[in-house]
């Protein structure tokens, strides 16, 4: 059975000719890591629909995705790695890779027009040569990262298992109905003029059932297949694909993300295989040709909506707060992942400073206005649990936030709280969530935050 699908947006064609940037924080010698070659074709499995479990096996369409391409990492080298997959010298291990997308801020991309991107669609290449359908990878995102480094807290994280294996894979995945995320434009604080400032981070770490052989993902990104303009040493800016680009000068297929870089960080749980990484560099740059040695960069292309959207873990029910005595909505937000196997998952509210409160959650929406004279409006209806548990009770402080992290223990996913004890959530299910706490008008009273929602995954 597969957990989160993974779905084939159809390649784009476009880049453009943006100016080339150098990394001031790279590492000076990246360890050498071994690519292997792609054995057999690259096959297309499909698009995974993962509201309703099923594939569309045959096709790139996306009339239901996007419409906008955001990053393209794909042209292709021939090659894949199983460093940190299966197989390799650093099984389990967790692999960061990174790229851009600008922001309405940025000066160098004037035609860009939003902060936030709604990803509904992204499309995954990888090898896996163990049994048929035991591949599996958990893949998660960045809003803000540093080339090379470590980030244990992910904004999103979503695990996909059950996908095809014993052999070379694009498998594309239909994120609408419960998987969206919004992706922050240039590290999510607006545009620096510094690629190591304006980046998010994305990974992957094999998340399958066999093990046996190797196992990882596609190397792609080759910017000497795709930019006329790149040389050897300069950092690939040519953002192919990105939705407010020219057509590719190459026209070789694919494309090089928008100011990915040629290593990458391999996180290793043993501390043995920590590194960062690359694979000896180029040793051809003929321009629009296949360079020498493979491009350290990973298969990846995300597809979004041109709606507005807050970065994080799409959420909102609709169920709107009322003003605070602070004259401010109060509001919740998640981090990290809506797997349930996971157990790895971070909520925020942010509310009036110096009040006390604490979640409320229930498998069912509702709407009360004003419950026990209170300020706000009541999101939930049915079996509602309260989050009171020890630690679970907070102060929103200074800062007029409380937060509660599956991290530190004080909450299990598996261990929700309902009026008749505390319950799993099944796959496909919805779980609502609101935070209730004090408030002060012409009276002490309370109020609500907005409802929020997380549909599960396995």
């Amino acid at each position: 059975m597969i957990s989160l699908a993974l779905v084939v947006c159809a390649a784009a064609s476009q880049s453009s000719t943006f100016p080339s940037a150098q990394l001031s924080g790279a590492p000076e010698s990246p360890a050498q890591a071994r690519a292997d070659r792609v054995r057999g074709a690259i096959k297309h499995a499909g698009t995974y629909h993962l509201a309703t479990g099923g594939w569309t096996r045959s096709g790139q369409q996306v009339a239901n995705f996007g419409p906008d391409f955001i990053y393209v990492n794909t042209a292709s080298t021939g090659y894949f790695t199983a460093i940190g997959g299966a197989g390799g010298p650093a099984p389990l291990s967790t692999n960061f890779d990174e790229g851009s997308v600008p922001s309405s801020t940025n000066s160098l991309f004037p035609l860009a027009d939003r902060d936030g991107n709604l990803v509904n669609c992204m499309q995954i290449g990888y090898c896996d040569f163990g049994a048929a359908g035991s591949a599996g990878w958990e893949l998660s995102f960045y809003n803000s990262y540093a080339p090379c480094t470590f980030d244990s807290l992910p904004d999103v994280s979503l695990v996909a298992a059950g996908l095809p294996a014993n052999g070379c894979w694009t498998v594309a995945f239909d994120l609408t109905g419960g998987g969206e995320f919004c992706l922050a434009g240039d590290g999510g604080d607006g545009f620096d003029n510094d690629p190591d400032l304006d980046m998010f981070g994305w990974s992957y770490r094999y998340a399958g059932t066999d093990g046996s052989q190797p196992a990882g993902f596609l190397v792609a990104g080759d910017p000497a297949n795709t930019d006329p303009n790149w040389f050897p040493g300069g950092l690939p800016s040519d953002g192919g694909g990105y939705y407010r680009t020219a057509p590719y000068p190459c026209g070789t297929g694919g494309s090089t993300g928008l100011y990915t870089r040629d290593s990458w960080w391999v996180e290793d749980p043993t501390g043995a295989g920590s590194n960062c990484y690359a694979f000896g560099g180029y040793t051809n740059s003929a321009p629009c040709s296949s360079s020498g040695s493979p491009y350290a960069s990973f298969y990846m292309e995300l597809v979004a909506d041109p709606a507005p959207c807050v970065p994080g873990i799409i959420s909102t029910t609709g169920c709107l707060s009322n003003p605070a005595s602070t004259g401010v909505n109060a509001t919740i937000a998640f981090q990290g992942s809506t797997s349930i196997s996971a157990n790895a998952l971070q909520m925020t509210a942010s509310l009036a400073p110096n009040q006390f409160g604490f979640f409320i959650t229930s498998p069912t929406p509702g709407f009360v206005a004003n419950p026990g004279m209170s300020q706000g409006n009541l999101c939930l209806s049915g079996n509602i649990g309260r989050f009171i548990a020890p630690g679970q009770i907070q102060n929103s402080g200074p800062s007029g936030t409380i937060t509660l992290s599956t991290s530190t223990g004080v909450w299990d996913v598996a261990a929700i709280p309902s009026a008749t004890g505390p319950y799993t959530p099944a796959v496909g299910s919805t779980t609502y969530f609101q935070l209730w706490f004090r408030d002060v008008a012409a009276i002490p009273t309370s109020n609500f935050t907005d409802g929020a929602q997380i549909v599960w995954t396995q």
